[in-house]
């Protein structure tokens, strides 16, 4: 609440009168990065960053909640089977269910699995978009569009793929982000999005997703509050920015070399004016980090293997195919009716012969 009046008492007029703005172009309301989101540069006056950590979770548990107790209030008792059933998997459960470490491993194990699943699609098809609807301008802009879509931890110079984002800042922003890609994205954020009713709704989701987090950087840029945290603390602010994956095991140093490149992405102005980079790019170059097929169980070998054995027959031609069929399973069927055949003539000769002896006898 201290955050909400903050922002009513002392935000720009354009965040405090309109939530959204309307598109005439796109012929759609959305949120726009410059006007409806603000970095409180003086929020520290007020509220804490541990305070903010909190409320971000909080956020994300709700919005687990409203899904689920809506599909109650929606269809009635008929959806508490589902309901129980939704909160029994560790994907979509809120965080504050989670009682003992081990239960809190095993809910964050969940949630890395569904991000190693859905950034991909994410990363891929923000990548085709784009490519379809601008193209680099200068060598430097074409080697940072490059490296942003890096898999497999391989390291991205943020200072080069911060031109990215301000190469397609000028046309291509947040407010302009189609109803896929946004679903993308918040699948991608552990956002539930069954059902997303409108665009619009998931949107306000994202955006004050991330004005807090941006909010939340700006107290820990300025106060160098990273170097203090504990090592537990660090890692859950990073795995909130979607810098470290819990399984990846990192040591502090190596999660102070992704949170301090994430700080440089930011750039010199988010710190002078509270000025943030281009959202979708941004979005993208943090969660390149979960672009890593790491989380599979097969081993490489696999990739070896002949994906098409189950259709090696429809290869062949029909006279090969019936020869098989007639040598193999047919062969088979055949030779062991004509072996019941032989029996049963057998048997019956033998009856013929003992009837004929006793009629002889007899």
């Amino acid at each position: 609440m201290r955050i909400y009046n903050r922002q009513q008492k002392y935000g720009p007029t354009d965040f405090v009168e309109q939530s959204e703005t309307y598109s005439p172009d796109y012929h759609k309301r959305f949120h726009s990065q410059d006007k409806n989101m603000w970095v409180d540069m003086e929020l520290s006056k007020e509220v804490s960053q541990e305070e903010i950590a909190k409320l971000m979770r909080y956020k994300l548990d709700m919005w687990r909640m409203v899904h689920c107790t809506g599909s109650v209030l929606v269809i009635g008792g008929y959806a508490l089977p589902l309901a129980l059933f939704w909160l029994a998997n560790d994907t979509w459960v809120p965080s504050s269910f989670n009682a003992t470490p081990e239960e809190l491993k095993a809910w964050r194990h969940a949630q890395d699995l569904y991000r190693y699943r859905s950034i991909p699609s994410y990363l891929t098809d923000t990548k085709w978009h784009f490519d379809f609807h601008a193209y680099p301008w200068n060598e430097t802009q074409e080697q940072a569009w490059d490296d942003l879509f890096e898999k497999n931890d391989v390291w991205r110079d943020p200072k080069l793929v911060r031109h990215a984002a301000q190469m397609y800042d000028g046309f291509i922003k947040f407010e302009l982000i189609r109803r896929k890609s946004l679903r993308h994205l918040s699948r991608s954020m552990n956002i539930p999005t069954f059902p997303m009713l409108t665009r619009l709704c998931n949107g306000t989701r994202v955006r004050d997703y991330w004005n807090l987090a941006w909010c939340e950087d700006y107290m820990v840029i300025t106060q160098k509050l990273h170097e203090k945290m504990s090592d537990e603390d660090l890692y859950d602010y990073a795995w909130r920015r979607f810098l470290a994956p819990y399984d990846k095991n990192l040591t502090r140093e190596q999660l102070m070399e992704r949170v301090e490149g994430y700080f440089t992405f930011l750039g010199p102005e988010f710190v002078e004016k509270g000025k943030t980079p281009n959202l979708v790019i941004l979005t993208n170059y943090v969660m390149g980090y979960y672009n890593d097929p790491a989380y599979l169980e097969e081993d490489i070998s696999e990739l070896d293997k002949n994906d098409y054995d189950h259709l090696a027959s429809w290869g062949k031609d029909a006279f090969l195919r019936r020869l098989e069929f007639e040598n193999g399973p047919l062969r088979d069927q055949v030779e062991a009716h004509t072996q019941k055949l032989l029996a049963e003539r057998e048997e019956a000769e033998q009856r013929a012969a003992k009837a004929a002896a006793l009629a002889k006898t007899g």
